[in-house]
């Protein structure tokens, strides 16, 4: 017997310990193993897909019938914020409001009297200021509590109460004069004015007057310097709003006009039915925002020669200049005076039976105050109404 060889022994050994193995089955495994990896992939790429698809079916086209057409509407305007400059600039150059659009928004006084808030002239805000119609040269302001005081004595053709009530300007021989209504001497503000169609109107921050010089113009009365309005701006009796973006004045026919405050012409107030033949001449004082203003309507029609009033005379009326109707408001006898503060606050002279009262109305028409007027201006002029 042959001695055993060791390399054979060791490679008899090499093979025992390895398993076989099954390169088909191991193939197969590995086949599935990628088909399965490539259908999971597959799988997500099509979720994917349909989600990015569900998400652009809006922007498709519909198969249904298309949307009916808007009979009428205003205009689409961009919800797109403006920039800082551009905003501000609008702000500046407020646009008017063609006439008769339509503001459902805009508060309208009840239908019937509603209780006041206080019925004491002592818990009216503000002043009140009167003037003299037997004396020309006398203005009386009318203080919380109903205390009248005299702040004017000098002679004067028209005059103007600044929106702080704190001065007055006045035209007399010629020129236009300020004073202080906390006392003082009057200073002269401009040589060059002689007529009382238009009375002083002061800007809502106290430092421009539109007066009638040689024409219609606006005074700084910081530098003295006249700027006339423009020539499209043919009228009278200027008055602005209280934010100071508009202008309402009256035209030679005895109408009225809206304008922006740097707008070249103006946009007639749409005339209405229901003043009963009477022509609105005059505006006196103008709302917050150019909305409303407290007229004097005419004795007579617009082409009448007695539609004419003087610049005295009070409101007896207030009128919506986006309609041209005549406000109803909710007071018991005549009107023989109406003011705006700048703020938009109206207070309203009434008579009845003899008897005078205050009504102070808020913007929205809440009925704030309603009191007896003391007696002692009862023969005076209301002018004007400041907080």
């Amino acid at each position: 017997m042959s001695a055993p060889d060791p390399l054979r022994e060791e490679l008899r050994e090499l093979a025992d310990s390895v398993a076989p193995a099954d390169l088909y089955e191991r193939s197969l495994a590995r086949s599935r193993r990628l088909g399965r990896r490539e259908a999971a992939v597959g799988t997500a790429a099509a979720v994917a897909a349909l989600a990015l698809l569900g998400s652009g079916l809006w922007q498709l086209p519909g198969s249904g019938p298309a949307p009916a057409t808007p009979v009428a509407g205003p205009p689409v305007v961009s919800s797109a914020p403006a920039p800082v400059a551009e905003a501000a600039t609008s702000a500046a150059t407020l646009p008017v409001r063609p006439p008769g659009t339509d503001r459902p928004d805009r508060p309208r006084p009840a239908r019937t009297t509603t209780s006041p808030r206080s019925t004491s002239i002592a818990d009216l805000p503000g002043h009140i200021f009167y003037a003299d119609a037997a004396d020309d040269g006398r203005l009386v302001r009318l203080t919380p509590g109903g205390r009248p005081e005299t702040v004017l004595t000098k002679p004067y053709a028209t005059v103007g109460v600044s929106p702080d009530g704190a001065r007055v300007a006045y035209v007399a021989d010629g020129a236009l004069l300020v004073a202080d209504t906390a006392g003082g001497d009057p200073q002269q503000a401009y040589a060059g004015t002689a007529s009382a169609a238009q009375a002083p109107a002061w800007s809502p921050d106290g430092s421009r007057l539109i007066i009638e010089a040689a024409e219609p113009g606006v005074l700084d009365m910081a530098t003295g310097a006249v700027t006339p309005l423009p020539s499209g701006l043919d009228g009278q009796h200027f008055r602005w709003s209280g934010d100071g973006s508009t202008l309402v004045y009256a035209t030679a026919g005895c109408g009225l006009e809206v304008a922006d405050a740097t707008a070249q012409s103006g946009t007639p107030v749409p005339a209405t039915g229901d003043t009963d033949g009477r022509a609105v001449c005059r505006p006196v004082s103008v709302d917050a925002t150019g909305d409303l203003v407290t007229v004097r309507l005419g004795r007579g029609t617009p082409d009448s020669a007695e539609t004419t009033d003087a610049a005295g005379t009070p409101a007896d009326a207030v009128l919506d200049t986006v309609t041209g109707d005549i406000v109803d408001l909710p007071v018991s006898g005549r009107i023989i005076g109406a003011v705006f503060d700048p703020a938009g606050n109206l207070l309203v002279r009434s008579v009845q039976d003899g008897r005078r009262r205050l009504s102070l109305f808020a913007p929205d028409f809440t009925l704030l105050l309603r009191a007896r007027e003391p007696a002692t201006v009862a023969d005076l002029t209301l002018v004007a109404y400041t907080r």
